[in-house]
């Protein structure tokens, strides 16, 4: 009778497990990560909000690629011509 039962357990775990990772994405708030509630500034907020707001300039760009390359997000930036991005001044010479 066990033997039957083994099968819908693993099912079970399977379904913690997946449900579980759901619940562990980042929520991003602009520029801040949302963390138990606070606003936490994090590189990887700041990544996804800057794309999202090049994509409004019409500029292809996801937040995995501003986040792998610099030169991506150099360009994208450029593109753009977002001066007063605080996180593109960087490429402007100020």
């Amino acid at each position: 009778m066990f033997r039957f039962l083994r099968p819908a357990g693993y099912a079970a775990v399977g379904l913690i497990c997946t449900l579980s990772h759901a619940d562990a994405a980042i929520v991003c708030e602009g520029d801040f990560q949302i963390v138990d509630g606070l606003r936490i500034s994090t590189p990887y907020c700041q990544d996804e909000n800057l794309a999202a707001e090049l994509r409004k300039k019409g500029v292809a760009v996801s937040g995995q690629q501003v986040r792998r390359s610099a030169e991506v997000k150099q360009q994208a930036c450029v593109s753009a011509a977002a001066y007063n991005d605080p996180i593109c001044a960087q490429f402007w010479g100020d």
